[in-house]
């Protein structure tokens, strides 16, 4: 395909974000109303914001909140157009990643192919971040522009990038260890990254004083509904434990404190034999580029089943490992077995007909299934394509 055919497909894809309309786009919905609290000299977090008549808490730092500013801006001007601005920016920073996948990180092969499963697999990230609005395009694309630079070799710009990505969710942060996975581990770059994370993170305080405390009471207060959040929404390995625990006792609270003492264990199991991999990444790599590509594969599988929340938008970054796993010299049962499970995404209403009552909600997790089994054999045969 040449470059001017790439470039018209890109422009009709942006369009095409422009101007379809989504719904009600919640998470956007939601922010916007944070960010006029916060416009107006308020505390978004010392109470739930009403958005058509309900309340919800603001559960992203000041200077995040802060990033909705110029949407918002545009929605209270006209809403359908900063709807439509705020989808085309998505479709923008979704293209922008097809590229980074492209160039960094993926051999030669069927792009076609890879896009519908980009587009599909997990449940489509995509269309669930058109639909509910939400901002998470917007940090995939920070790290994997992160990745990118950590593949090529650039440490420090790849830290300060970790450090950005992170000011919006916090959890990215955990991606500085993949500046210790290597045989002379950085510990130079992985402390600098802190520091630039603390530094970064301490804005919040200076740009807007006595509203990090409250955000930070606000993430800590268990009563928050999203602690509890499971199924085809949060296919999180901590909360499907503790989806089972409860709906076998029927206690949450029982349930959301063992759910967390059986993680441990888990969590040291799969940190084990993902170390384990790596280590064979870099036994003598011919190729440091390749071994590091392949490290960042591998971590953001071990990722999605170490994050304590792991939302349906945010399986966009299982995208290229999956696309690894697929692509590797494994039999094609298996293949098969992920890339159905990857479509599936959840079949829990035809379970509740066939009979299958409470324990229907293990067909709400198919896309973590599928993230074990590519998760399974990037750690059997870790991925190093060849340049």
């Amino acid at each position: 395909m040449s470059r001017k055919a790439v470039l018209l497909a890109a422009g009709m894809a942006v369009a095409a974000g422009f101007l379809w309309t989504p719904g009600r786009v919640w998470d956007l919905q939601i922010y916007a109303a944070c960010a006029r609290e916060l416009r107006g000299g308020g505390n978004p977090y010392a109470r739930n914001v009403v958005v058509e008549d309900e309340g919800y808490p603001c559960m992203y730092p000041p200077l995040a909140i802060d990033l909705y500013r110029p949407v918002t801006a545009l929605l209270d001007a006209n809403p359908r157009l900063g709807v439509r601005v705020w989808n085309a920016l998505q479709v923008f920073f979704f293209l922008c990643q097809l590229w980074i996948w492209r160039r960094y990180f993926l051999d030669e092969g069927i792009d076609a192919a890879r896009l519908i499963f980009a587009l599909i697999g997990f449940g489509g990230p995509l269309f669930v971040a058109l639909h509910s609005g939400n901002g998470a395009m917007f940090e995939s694309l920070l790290l994997w522009a992160a990745f990118a630079l950590f593949a090529a070799g650039k440490d420090m710009p790849f830290v300060i990038a970790i450090a950005a990505a992170a000011m919006i969710k916090l959890q990215p942060a955990a991606f500085f260890v993949l500046s210790l996975l290597r045989p002379r581990p950085a510990w130079r770059y992985f402390l600098l990254g802190g520091a630039a994370f603390g530094v970064l993170f301490g804005l919040n305080e200076a740009v807007h004083p006595g509203l990090l405390g409250s955000f930070l009471d606000r993430l800590a207060d268990t009563r928050n509904g999203w602690r509890f959040e499971r199924g085809p929404n949060n296919c999180a390995v901590l909360g499907f434990v503790q989806h089972i625990l409860e709906t076998a006792w029927g206690d949450r609270a029982s349930a959301y404190d063992w759910a967390r003492r059986l993680f441990v264990p888990w969590a040291i199991f799969v940190a084990a034999v993902t170390g384990a991999a790596l280590r064979r990444v870099w036994s003598a790599p011919k190729d440091e580029a390749a071994a590091r590509r392949a490290t960042v594969l591998l971590v953001c599988a071990a990722y999605a089943l170490l994050a304590p929340r792991f939302k349906d938008y945010g399986y966009l970054i299982l995208i290229p490992s999956a696309l690894a796993a697929l692509e590797s010299d494994i039999p094609n049962g298996l293949r098969a077995a992920i890339i159905v499970l990857a479509m599936l995404n959840s079949t829990k209403a035809v379970a509740e007909k066939i009979g299958m009552g409470q324990w229907a909600l293990f067909a709400g997790y198919f896309k973590l299934y599928a993230t074990v089994l590519v998760w399974g054999v990037l750690v059997r045969r870790p991925p190093a394509p060849a340049r």
